[in-house]
């Protein structure tokens, strides 16, 4: 017991930390959901400040181009007097301190003024396709951006051909532009709070890091992770600006937004802000933790909380409860559960335990009086299924003595009173299987309308003023049905009807014929489906109370209802189902709270029954003529003897089977020569369907003869409605035999 109270503790405890589920998950979709926001922010706003130094370095470069072109129109330069025009370049570049290494080449390419250092002063670059495009150029060229030293940021090369009076190219005058906005866009980065671990970076297609804040040896050089991240984005042909995760000359991971700058043809370069996934994150992420923080916290406050609860308000109470179910269990009637409390479901739970085992043992009482009346039913059963058989024997024994012996003779007095014996005690059986509930279903084929109308005559008793009557029938088809059950159906669901309307209301009974054709594999999915016939559907409607789902589930079930006790046993609808299905029906119902009930009874088609004029059969006039080749399958010794004996004194030459397998190989091996089939249903091996069914999947259009001395019931409705098939219960006469051989041949004769 300590053992199942744990066991329910850590039900209960993982019950709370359940219900927290969604909350980690809606924690864990908005941190996700944050964070995206967050990289959308910090993207937008790093390709913000990349438009904007692109927008600085294109109008730094139109500067320098206008200085250029200022330069080149001063007399010292235009000259190439080298002291003159060293004196120009100091001059000149204090005065515009964003220039940086000022230099002349002659028009042959060599270096005669200027320069980074003294030692440039005699360098060529003649073989340069640069300079060469510089000499045919009317305006000024820009070169490839120039890589950063230590104490000095990148440079943009600016060149122009300086021309004589008339334009021949005297020499060349380039100066570097200072990439000044570089600073600026650092100082942008660290405004935005990205400064933290951010690189920016400037770099070509070849790979060669032209310039990095933070100053790193490798400018200058050819790096591959510079290779990767910007080789594609440099090409002409690519996105001007993007986005990457890439790692860095360090080592480190950053998210890299990159742009496109203006550059040199041939030379294109790109510029990147690498930025710590971390401080981009940094928001969501606290956010994150404060919100774990409280998550965790209030969970165990929670579990705390139901821990305690649990312990007072559920443990307690259902400690009870199974030391309670424990006694019970083990036979004591007395077990009670303690449980004081008046409110609460436990509480409630804990009443109906103890009103149920103050019950118990009146319930058990009863159980035991129904299960001796239902073995008192079975014993009746099997007594009369016996009990026909032998006076099936009797009667049949006595109309073969009867039929030989002279009209005058002395023993026909004694073998009358054995047969008016026999036939009270037939009745007797009778009573015996409807004692049982083993009744057969009897009755002609009829049309449903007169046993409906017949009903509605007998229902004005139980169905009151306040509560309207009406039937409306549009039904033409015949049914083969024991009246007296409908009746009794139509009478069980008229007081459900009535008792649903208290205040009144609507009873309306509608019967009409409906041809169904649905799918084989339809109708065996559907539970309660109806499947492809012929069939009459007769309907009783109510405008009462109607019943919620979970009652409309068990309305079939014995014994279950929901009228007060002592208002009803719940067989009712038990009946009707049973009534139905023994019919070969189908019944279904639908039912609204505070709309109605609408109960539907399908019923299969039955084809009109064959009725002939009796027939004499005198032996005499058969003259022990054959009249056909009958195969009967009875197994009760003393009853196939006497059919026996009573079909070949008129003629017939019978095969006899003693069970249903031998049954069958006699019908396998002369089905050409069977004329009529006469078979019981209960034998060894194989009933008399499984034999009726293997004869006629040989030939369909064998005339059968059914017999059973302990129900119809157990034949199908179905292979009863068939044609040519003809139904005799227990006991019979030889005559009445005789008549349905006769009967069901003629029948086959004439189809």
């Amino acid at each position: 017991m300590k053992l199942r109270i744990a066991s329910l503790r850590t039900r209960l405890l993982l019950l709370v930390a359940v219900a927290y589920l969604p909350a980690v998950i809606l924690t864990i979709w908005t941190a996700q959901r944050e964070s995206e926001q967050s990289l959308q922010a910090v993207r937008a706003r790093l390709q913000q400040l990349l438009d904007i130094a692109s927008t600085d370095n294109d109008n730094t470069i139109l500067a320098g181009r206008r200085i250029l072109g200022t330069w080149a129109e001063v007399p010292a330069v235009r000259t190439g007097e080298r002291a003159a025009c060293e004196e120009a370049f100091v001059r000149l570049s204090a005065l515009v301190p964003q220039v940086a290494s000022p230099t002349r080449f002659t028009a042959l390419g060599i270096v005669d003024c200027g320069g980074r250092t003294p030692a440039a002063i005699g360098g060529n670059v003649s073989a340069s396709p640069l300079f060469a495009k510089i000499l045919s150029a009317d305006t000024s060229v820009l070169g490839p951006y120039l890589a950063a030293e230590r104490n000095r940021e990148p440079l943009v090369p600016l060149n122009i051909a300086v021309q004589d009076r008339d334009g021949t190219v005297t020499s060349v005058l380039s100066i570097g532009i200072r990439l000044m906005w570089l600073a600026r866009l650092q100082g942008a980065v660290a405004a935005a709070g990205l400064a933290e671990g951010a690189v920016i970076s400037i770099g070509d297609s070849a790979g060669t890091l032209i310039g990095r804040l933070p100053y790193a040896e490798s400018v200058g050089s050819k790096v591959p992770q510079v290779a990767r991240v910007f080789s594609d984005s440099a090409r002409p042909a690519a996105p001007s600006s993007g986005f990457t995760e890439a790692r860095g000359v360090d080592g480190v991971l950053r998210l890299i937004a990159y742009r496109r700058l203006a550059s040199a043809p041939g030379f294109p370069t790109v510029v990147a802000i690498g930025v710590l996934p971390a401080v981009a994150y940094a928001e969501p992420a606290a956010r994150l933790r404060v919100r774990v923080f409280w998550l965790v916290v209030t969970a165990l406050a929670a579990l705390v909380i139901a821990w305690l609860g649990a312990e007072y308000f559920v443990l307690r109470d259902v400690t009870g409860i199974l030391d309670a179910t424990r006694k019970l269990g083990a036979g004591d009637l007395t077990a009670r559960t303690g449980v004081t409390r008046q409110q609460g479901e436990l509480a409630q739970l804990a009443s109906a335990f103890d009103t149920m085992a103050a019950q118990l043992e009146v319930r058990q009482e009863r159980l035991r009086h129904a299960e001796k009346m239902e073995s008192l039913g079975r014993l009746a059963g099997g007594v009369a299924h016996d009990f026909n058989n032998l006076i099936t024997a009797i009667v049949g024994s006595a109309d073969l003595a009867l039929d030989s012996l002279p009209a005058d003779h002395e023993a026909r007095e004694d073998l009358a009173i054995i047969k008016a014996a026999a036939g009270r005690s037939s009745s007797l059986t009778r009573q015996l299987l409807t004692f049982s509930q083993q009744s057969p279903v009897s009755g002609p084929t009829q049309r449903l309308e007169s046993v409906v109308y017949d009903a509605v005559a007998l229902l004005s008793r139980v169905v009151p003023a306040s509560v309207e009557l009406a039937v409306e029938s549009h039904s033409a088809r015949l049914v083969r049905v024991d009246s007296g059950r409908v009746e009794q159906a139509l009478m069980n669901l008229a007081v459900n009807a009535r008792d649903a309307m208290p205040s009144g209301g609507r009873l309306t009974i509608r019967l009409d014929d409906v041809d169904v054709a649905v799918p084989a594999e339809t109708a065996r999915s559907a539970p309660g489906a109806v499947p492809s016939g012929r069939w009459v559907r007769l309907q009783v409607q109510d405008t009462g109370l109607g019943m919620p789902p979970d009652v409309l589930r068990r309305v079939f079930e014995p014994f279950f209802t929901t009228k007060a006790p002592g208002a009803g046993t719940g067989l009712g609808l038990a009946m009707v189902y049973g009534t139905v299905a023994h019919h070969g029906g189908v019944v279904q119902v639908e039912s609204t709270v505070n709309v109605g009930t609408t109960v539907t009874i399908w019923l299969p088609e039955a084809q009109e029954d064959t009725v002939d004029h009796p027939v004499a059969l005198a032996v005499s006039g058969r003259g022990g003529r054959s009249a056909g080749r009958i195969l009967l399958a009875e197994d009760e010794p003393g009853v196939q003897a006497a059919m026996q004996r009573s079909l070949t004194r008129v003629g017939y030459e019978v095969l006899c089977a003693s069970n249903g397998r031998e049954a069958i190989a006699l019908a396998t091996e002369q089905i050409g020569a069977i004329d009529v089939l006469v078979t019981d249903f209960e034998m060894p091996h194989a009933n008399g369907e499984a034999v009726v069914r293997a004869a006629r999947a040989l030939r369909a259009d064998l005339p059968v003869v059914l017999t059973s001395g302990y129900a119809r019931d157990g034949w199908p409705a179905a292979l009863l409605a068939l044609p040519h098939v003809m139904f005799l219960d227990k006991p019979f006469e030889a005559e009445e035999l005789l008549q349905a051989v006769e009967q069901v041949q003629r029948s086959a004769r004439e189809a």
